[in-house]
């Protein structure tokens, strides 16, 4: 299966999923099942102080088991301890048995958002292209909690129930099977609403959970971009459109509350006709003879715990419903496949030259209808610096991807030093390479944090050189905290000039083969130009380099210049060469001139 369409739903495929997760923690599970089991009996014993005071100790009745006093003082202190026991040691074990249940859930939470995590970062640039990333954070943090909810949710309130209900029944049975009979005759109607929550309810859910994770987008939009929405007074528009999504969120949570409080209350309802039932019939025994006062407490007592876990079993069913219709939107993820990947037997990078060869490559976006790149072909020997220049959109930038190997050609080839880059490992292959971004890429940590990024083994000392190379060391320097400098979101506590060559030094610490650089001074004034450029030579000598420019400075020394148009080269050679030729080159040079030179 490729891409990421969702699989056929099976039922409770989704709760299957989950619950393998139990697997590595199933003695944990086990155990804490155990101890859910020693306090469902001793629930079990709650009524029977009751029933033991009633019938021997405020009536006459006689046969007494032996182990309990006869005289009734004696007899009643000790039902009262007891009375006192079983409630408060359940109750108390309770916390010790919640701890270990809640403990027990995180980390299934943490296990499920490994596996997502992990797959997420193996998952190629086209499948990022098809999902918001606002909604991928939402499922990789709010919905993981779905197995959680299954398992720990799910899983210990429905055992805690099916115990309790079993051993209810078989004492009710033994106390008085006409009586059992009335008390179970309510059971189908139960069903039913089990049955219709389960159509009802899931889908309910998932239109919840899709429009939390709206939400989450429309608030990080509004954070993310504040400079903007500022800048055009767009404050109100903004205010209005979050508004509009919460109004919508929030609805859709009311309808979901609101029909599970009302399944909620039509089980209360079947209850209580039932308890009705069973309390006329019952009176009725006691009045003929067939059944103490006692019993029938006792009865009643489990009466209300026989609804008691079957409302139980109800809740926890909606609760299950909801989990599986987030669990959902993580498989959704976890079911799609990388469109890029290591073949079976990939061979692992070592030594590499640096030689980089396009063969009658063809390539096209999923969604687009034109090609982006058509029968590109080049080589290159190890070491050569190439500059890609050409219009908007000719496919600078697709090329760079496919070197990367964010893509895979729709046809022909993309070689590395003669071999198939399909045929390389990929991460051996990737960490040959480094990437200067046109817009830098910084993260909110310290300034050493973010160099030692692509390479966080690299010493003390190999970090100064880095720095000092890219002309980052003077500015990092004068920094309150030096290289210990926390640099903020998207480092904006730095112009974008020292920003460019954090992410240079970055890039010299990683010490690539092959390096992209893509348009790393397009957004930079001339004086700053000129100091980053300094630090680009520096990192490109005896390196394979791509460089992507619309300024046709930073290109001037590359060995080899390849001009794009509508995804297709249509000139290669050297600077002199190529602007001694008529062409699209000459035209773009010639209009880079007449800008740079035109008053201002």
């Amino acid at each position: 299966m490729s891409g990421d369409a969702p699989r056929p739903r099976r039922p409770f495929a989704v709760h299957a999923r989950l619950l393998r997760y139990l697997g590595p923690h199933s003695a944990r599970f086990g155990a804490i099942l155990l101890q859910l089991a020693v306090v469902s009996v001793l629930g079990l014993a709650r009524p029977w102080p009751l029933k033991l005071a009633v019938d021997h100790v405020f009536g006459a009745m006689g046969g007494l088991p032996a182990w309990l006093p006869a005289e009734r003082s004696t007899l009643f202190a000790v039902l009262i301890g007891a009375s006192l026991l079983i409630e408060t040691i359940p109750a108390w074990w309770g916390v010790w048995l919640n701890w270990q249940t809640i403990g027990l859930g995180q980390r299934l939470v943490n296990d499920f958002r490994a596996d997502t995590v992990q797959h997420l970062h193996r998952l190629s640039l086209l499948f990022f292209t098809r999902h918001p990333p606002d909604d991928l954070v939402y499922r990789l943090t709010a919905n993981t909690f779905s197995v959680q909810s299954i398992t720990m949710g799910g899983l210990y309130p429905l055992g805690s129930a099916l115990l309790t209900l079993g051993g209810m029944l078989a004492i009710m049975l033994r106390l008085d099977w006409r009586l059992t009979l009335v008390s179970i005759a309510v059971l189908p109607f139960f069903a039913v609403i089990i049955r219709s929550m389960s159509v009802v309810v899931g889908p309910r859910a998932t239109r919840l959970a899709e429009s939390e994770s709206q939400l989450l987008s429309e608030a990080q939009r509004g954070v993310r971009a504040v400079h903007l929405v500022q800048a055009f007074t767009a404050e109100d528009d903004e205010v209005r459109r979050f508004m509009a999504q919460s109004e919508r969120t929030l609805e859709q949570a009311l309808k979901l509350y609101t029909l599970q409080t009302l399944y909620s209350s039509a089980t209360t309802t079947v209850a209580a006709v039932g308890t009705v039932a069973v309390l006329y019939v019952g009176g009725g025994a006691v009045m003929a003879g067939r059944l103490t006062v006692g019993d029938l407490l006792v009865f009643l007592s489990y009466l209300a715990s026989l609804y008691g876990p079957i409302n139980s079993i109800v809740q926890t069913f909606s609760t299950i419903q909801a989990a599986a219709a987030q669990a959902q939107r993580v498989f959704e993820v976890l079911d799609s496949e990388p469109e890029v990947g290591s073949r079976p037997g990939a061979k692992v990078v070592s030594a590499p030259r640096g030689a980089v060869q396009f063969e009658n490559v063809r390539f096209r976006y999923p969604a687009a209808s034109e090609l982006a790149l058509v029968d590109v072909s080049f080589e290159v020997p190890g070491g050569t610096s190439v500059a890609l220049v050409g219009p908007t959109g000719a496919g600078k930038t697709t090329l760079c991807s496919m070197i990367v190997r964010f893509f895979d050609p729709v046809e022909g080839t993309v070689r590395f030093d003669g071999v198939d880059l399909r045929d390389l490992d990929l991460k051996s292959y990737r960490r040959r390479l480094a990437v200067v971004p046109q817009s830098p890429l910084l993260f909110h940590a310290t300034v050493n944090q973010n160099l030692l990024y692509g390479r966080p083994d690299a010493s003390r000392e190999q970090v100064l050189r880095a720095a000092h190379a890219a002309e980052a060391a003077g500015f990092i320097e004068k920094l309150p905290h030096g290289y210990d400098t926390v640099i903020g979101p998207d480092g904006v506590q730095l112009s974008l000039g020292q920003q460019q060559r954090l992410t240079i030094a970055r890039a010299l610490l990683r010490d690539p083969t092959v390096l992209i650089l893509d348009e790393p001074t397009a957004s930079l004034d001339a004086e700053t130009e000129r100091s980053v450029i300094h630090g680009i030579e520096t990192l490109m000598k005896g390196r394979t380099t791509f460089v992507i420019a619309h300024r046709l400075s930073t290109v001037r020394r590359a060995d080899l210049i390849l001009v794009l148009e509508n995804g297709r080269i249509v000139q290669r050679g050297t600077f002199d060469e190529l602007r001694a030729v008529p062409g699209l080159f000459q035209r773009l040079v010639e209009a880079q001139f007449e800008e740079d030179t035109a008053p201002r």
